[in-house]
């Protein structure tokens, strides 16, 4: 009977650990709202709409496992860091990127839309065959995608892993459009046997859109075990691309300067991409 009784505590234990720290902070403070509704009801709702902000606020900041696992940086306490590239491939952007990763003999991954990948299959190709890795970053890119249902969500990132597959590629990472995570992810990205990565240093460089002094702004705050966040899509105007890529080649050999080997995200956080 006692023997029965630990099992259950064990299983229970076992059980509640096992759950993410959303669904941890949902059971506390629901429960203490639920417990102090009929002596405070309106100590009740503010507990209640606590919880409700607390899930809202965490769904914008990349780092955060509030809901699920979440890599957003390596842990191998080396002066090593990983450098991904998000929403390509596009010409000419991509194919100017690759040629600098070769010059100095670096490798990236890259996140990429499954409608971009579909545009541009012989770029998808040249990645992988200079020695890139490649990850899902949704089919359209859709900013808003983590506010749309479990089976929208689960379409853009099915769809996208079948683009990739019909290419040869399986790949295990998926990098949510602009960091926003949604308690649904979870779910979705269990179903389909993948995991969650996304980034610990950006230029806030609105995809390209603002360019201007972005290697000085990743290399002033880059630390060991970061993951450098970049993106392979054309800037608005012909002089931002040139700048674009003067900088992207600015980081690589400020990299080298400030001695931070850039290494395979693969490498940086101990788990396979492809």
């Amino acid at each position: 009977m006692e023997s029965g009784r630990r099992w259950i505590r064990s299983f229970m234990k076992n059980k509640f650990l096992s759950f993410s720290p959303a669904q941890i902070a949902g059971i506390i403070l629901l429960s203490v709202a639920i417990a102090v509704f009929f002596f405070n009801p309106l100590l009740a709702v503010a507990v209640a709409g606590f919880y409700i902000v607390l899930c809202v606020a965490a769904s914008f900041f990349p780092q955060s496992s509030f809901y699920l696992p979440v890599i957003s940086r390596g842990n191998t306490g080396k002066n090593q860091v990983a450098l991904t590239f998000d929403d390509g491939p596009a010409e000419p952007t991509t194919r100017q990127i690759l040629d600098l990763l070769d010059k100095y003999s670096v490798k990236a991954t890259f996140f990429v839309s499954g409608i971009n990948a579909m545009r541009h299959p012989e770029i998808i190709s040249e990645i992988i065959a200079r020695g890139h890795a490649v990850g899902n970053h949704s089919f359209h890119h859709n900013p808003f995608l983590m506010l749309g249902s479990y089976h929208y969500l689960y379409e853009e990132i099915f769809r996208a892993q079948e683009v990739l597959k019909k290419m040869r590629i399986d790949t295990l990472a998926f990098r949510p459009p602009v960091g926003i995570i949604s308690p649904k992810l979870p779910v979705v990205l269990d179903k389909l046997g993948m995991f969650c990565v996304t980034f610990s240093c950006r230029a806030f460089d609105a995809g390209n859109r603002r360019v201007k002094n972005l290697g000085l702004k990743i290399l002033k705050k880059v630390k060991p075990d970061d993951i450098i966040l970049l993106h392979d899509v054309p800037p608005p105007g012909k002089e931002d691309g040139i700048i674009l890529l003067a900088d992207i080649e600015a980081i690589l050999a400020g990299l080298m300067v400030k001695n931070l080997k850039v290494v395979p995200l693969a490498e940086l956080i101990g788990r396979e991409i492809n």
